[in-house]
């Protein structure tokens, strides 16, 4: 196997680097609470996607491409792939690997109406690199 791509929803924006900050102290806990239980069911949600697509198969992947499909305004490179951390983090658990070891080969921000909403991450095994 030397491809695997899981299709997943756009993660919450309180994900992004640029999200708002709170001004009072208890907005910040409140939005601390919130963005950790937002990491937490990326993970899982990420764990299960790509335990499913494995299908009890062993794949050991060298490289992840993020493909971002959107519909408004188009949301900067950096931001989508700060936003699909805890995704990355979910699907290498599945995978049994350490995302340490992946390079990413890119990024792509799709403007398509029909899959909009839709974060695609595709693992690849490029062997003689």
């Amino acid at each position: 196997m030397n491809s695997l791509t899981i299709t997943l929803p756009h993660t919450p924006r309180c994900l992004s680097p640029n999200a708002k900050a709170p001004l009072t102290q208890r907005g910040a806990q409140v939005a601390g609470f919130k963005k950790a239980a937002a990491k937490s069911r990326a993970r899982n949600i990420a764990w299960g996607r790509t335990y499913e697509a494995l299908n009890g198969r062993k794949m050991t992947p060298t490289h992840y491409r993020v493909i971002w499909f959107f519909k408004g305004p188009r949301l900067a490179a950096d931001n989508c792939l700060a936003r699909c951390k805890a995704y990355l983090d979910g699907a290498c658990k599945a995978l049994g690997i350490d995302d340490r070891t992946l390079d990413c080969a890119g990024i792509e921000r799709v403007h398509d109406l029909d899959r909009a909403g839709q974060v695609e991450i595709v693992f690849e095994r490029r062997d003689g690199e």
